[in-house]
């Protein structure tokens, strides 16, 4: 429960109405989800301004409000409290209940790919020792990461949370928000360039999450990525590093072996100790991934043992490099969730390595947020498919001419204008014991294509 005293303090917020010892059992954006006793923050967006909806939030139960503007009617005894910003004061009240923990460990996850695989690999080891609580589903903004705060309670001894951001001072404002013990940067790659500009302004974006760490905070560290290794440089605070590459690593792999659509065994070297490690799905990437989540999970008191179990039991995510089997004897690689240049390209790797003597098939959504660089990238795109030896490209969306012009194969380089279209081309090309790739950003919507495939 959550009294209104501690919201008002935490917020600076103004009681315009209702009883000052009201209390609440959680916080809502949502009225459709809303139940009996929460209090209803009205955000407001481009498109939206929650506070049309305060008098359908009482009406389904909400106890109280939160808003920017007055009160344009009597709310018959329903707390109502204003703040000047909504979002602001979603974050700060999220930072007071945070801090109402103050024996909760929480490990923070940005970078450009792989995020969400090293959280999801964190919390199934972290898991094992501690109660822990992650968020899920793109909860990793200024409005979802407040609310997975609020999920907090004094049974967790832990949280693992990813971040994500699209602009400078995102990941600033997540970092006040959560104030993590423990933070990582998966890697510093081509995603937000719209915004960000060059590889330089997404490291200072990124490194906004660490920025203020200090003697008592951790960052466990990739160096394998220069710019994340020079982020760490400028901090003063412990240290756990990994990587492949770098024999200066505290966290390596060695003797790595993926030869098949299951798995991938390695040797994980945490300081003077070996051991050996099994992960499902596939991606060598997801062997940085997982040296991430080990570094974390090892600040937070984990042993050997518990990695080893934890990223034994860890299951691929939704969309990400998932393999699916088909009714048409061809296999599928869905990576749909989302795409950047670095992520597309690990993706098409993965393809041709992992094609087993059929055809070797690239389905394409547009990579999105590139800015001015959006067409030279796709052109790159198309460059690396061909230089790869992909056998054959659909390709969907905008930026799909400029793919294709960088393919330089008309013949085999195809243009869909919907996702049935896409579908129906693939079905056209792939025979059994064919591998397909099917990738691109959110936008672009891929997932929509093997829905196709799998109807009768």
């Amino acid at each position: 429960m959550m009294d209104i005293n501690f919201i008002l303090e935490s917020t600076s917020g103004k009681l315009l109405s209702g009883n000052s010892a009201a209390t609440f059992s959680r916080v809502s954006t949502d009225t459709r989800k809303i139940t009996r006793d929460e209090i209803f923050f009205a955000l407001k967006g481009d498109n939206f301004d929650g506070q049309n909806f305060v008098e359908e939030a009482f009406k389904n139960g909400a106890s109280g409000a939160v808003i920017e503007g007055s009160l344009s009617q009597a709310v018959d005894g329903k707390v109502v409290i204003q703040v000047p910003s909504t979002l602001r004061a979603l974050g700060d009240l999220a930072s007071s209940w945070r801090m109402s923990f103050p024996d909760l460990k929480l490990a923070a996850i940005t970078g450009s790919n792989g995020k969400t695989t090293t959280k999801e690999m964190t919390w199934s080891i972290v898991s094992l020792k501690h109660n822990t609580l992650k968020n899920t589903g793109n909860f990793n903004n200024l409005i979802g990461l407040p609310l997975t705060l609020f999920e907090l309670n004094s049974d967790h001894t832990a949280a693992v949370v990813e971040v994500g951001m699209n602009d400078f001072g995102e990941l600033r404002r997540l970092s006040e928000i959560a104030l993590p013990d423990i933070g990582a940067i998966t890697n510093i790659g081509h995603a937000h360039l719209e915004k960000l500009g060059g590889l330089d302004g997404v490291a200072k974006a990124k490194g906004e999450l660490v920025e203020n760490f200090t003697e008592d905070n951790t960052f466990v560290v990739n160096l394998d990525d220069p710019r994340v290794e020079k982020i760490a440089d400028s901090l003063n605070c412990e240290k756990i590093t990994y990587g492949i590459k770098s024999d200066k690593a505290m966290i390596r792999a060695s003797e790595i072996e993926s030869s098949d659509l299951s798995n991938i065994k390695f040797v994980m070297t945490i300081g003077d100790e070996q051991i050996p490690v099994q992960i499902k799905g596939i991606g060598l990437h997801n062997i940085m991934n997982s040296l991430c989540a080990a570094g974390i999970a090892f600040s937070l008191g984990c042993d050997s043992s518990q990695i080893q179990q934890g990223l034994a039991s860890y299951k691929p995510t939704h969309m990400r490099l998932e393999v699916l089997d088909t009714n048409y004897g061809f296999k599928v690689i869905n990576d749909a969730y989302n795409a950047n240049p670095d992520s597309m390209s690990r993706a098409i790797d993965e393809l041709v390595r992992l094609n087993g003597g059929g055809k070797a098939i690239a389905v394409l959504g547009d990579m999105l947020e590139l800015g001015e660089g959006s067409e030279s990238e796709h052109i790159k795109l198309g460059k690396y498919l061909s230089a790869c030896g992909v056998d054959s490209v659909i390709a969907y969306g905008q930026f799909s001419p400029n793919l294709l012009q960088g393919f330089d194969d008309s013949k085999n380089g195809l243009s869909a204008t919907t996702h049935e279209e896409a579908a129906a081309i693939l079905l056209e090309l792939a025979d059994p014991g064919d591998l397909v790739l099917v990738k691109g950003s959110r936008g672009s919507k891929m997932e929509l294509v093997i829905k196709e495939l799998e109807k009768e």
